[in-house]
């Protein structure tokens, strides 16, 4: 199992490799895109609702979710992406 300090160095480039492995259909994110889309879809069909994002990371699913009206409750034991999470909040917050 990897450590926080994995975690917060992958931060970086984590939803660039997520994009790559899903898109070539390779472990452990085949079909990540299609997942996303699927919990997106069930969560839109009851909006606004209040979500619990265990394992935030970098948000990708919750920014979106929050973009439409529900409210976010994220963590993640990575304060990296946590880190990177809360900037990207921030800068889609204020424009």
């Amino acid at each position: 199992m990897q450590n926080n300090k994995h975690f917060d160095l992958w931060s970086k480039s984590y939803d660039i490799d997520v994009n790559i492995l899903d898109e070539n259909n390779e472990y452990p994110f085949a079909g990540y895109k299609k997942v996303l889309g699927d919990v997106y879809n069930r969560v839109m069909q009851k909006c606004p609702v209040k979500v619990l994002d265990i394992g935030i990371g970098t948000g990708t699913l919750s920014r979106k979710l929050y973009e439409q009206g529900n409210s976010i409750t994220g963590i993640d034991f990575s304060e990296g992406r946590m880190m990177r999470r809360l900037c990207l909040s921030a800068c889609s917050l204020s424009t």
